[in-house]
């Protein structure tokens, strides 16, 4: 079988691509952004403990300042190196969730050249204020929503901190409610989010393309571990 070089089509496992958009603006100077690096940190080893769930996820991290970048693109979770961010700038929220569209899109796309089946991907907004880029961002909201309402992804909303923005994050979303970090309990939302790609990883919830996905629905919810111990809920 030819590997393609957006995805390994050496393992023939359903994917579940995961992107996880964190806000890397100056205001997260300081003790959050550390957290967060030690959390992701922990997070690539605790998806590589699994041994299923290191073959189907794959991770992609979007940072976003005064910009939105690709700062690792998606990649199976057993191969996941942590990476060093760092803060400054403003908060290009709504770069950064186009950006993650056109990659998802993209990566569906490479899932569907290899033959291989998906699960429906996820999609995280991590933030410890709100967005600058006001129509910028206004536009991928709606954008977001449409996919969400199509059963092309699932959203999930994260402030962090007293000054973040959850009535902007809420515009992300029409079926899933934005919560709240328990103070920069990073390492603990990062274990959460090990063990529910470990739990989807496991359902039999996935095809070969959205419409399949959804079909699958009311057959077999992924239940997620709860988000106590770090959220407030």
């Amino acid at each position: 079988m030819e590997f393609n070089p957006q995805v390994d089509d050496r393992n023939p496992d359903p994917r579940i691509a995961c992107a996880l958009l964190l806000d890397t603006s100056s205001s997260m100077s300081g003790t959050p952004i550390d957290q967060l690096n030690q959390g992701f940190e922990q997070f690539c080893d605790d998806i590589k403990d699994d041994e299923l769930a290191c073959k189907r996820t794959e991770i992609s991290v979007i940072t976003f300042d005064s910009s939105a970048r690709v700062v690792i693109p998606f990649t199976e979770g057993r191969y996941l190196q942590p990476q060093r961010l760092h803060a400054s700038g403003s908060t290009a929220m709504g770069a950064a969730i186009n950006l993650a569209l056109d990659e998802l899109a993209a990566q569906k796309q490479a899932y569907k050249n290899a033959g291989l089946e998906y699960y429906r991907p996820w999609l995280f907004v991590l933030t410890d204020g709100g967005p600058t880029d006001g129509a910028v961002f206004s536009a991928a909201a709606t954008r977001l929503k449409a996919a969400e309402a199509a059963k092309g992804v699932s959203v999930f909303g994260i402030g962090v901190g007293a000054n973040a923005n959850l009535v902007k994050l809420k515009e992300l979303s029409a079926q899933r409610d934005p919560v709240k970090l328990d103070g920069v309990k990073f390492k603990e939302f990062f274990h959460w989010l090990s063990a529910s790609l470990s739990a989807a990883s496991q359902s039999g919830n996935h095809g070969h393309d959205d419409s399949a996905i959804a079909g699958k629905d009311a057959t077999e919810q992924i239940a997620l571990p709860s988000p106590n111990g770090w959220a407030f809920v």
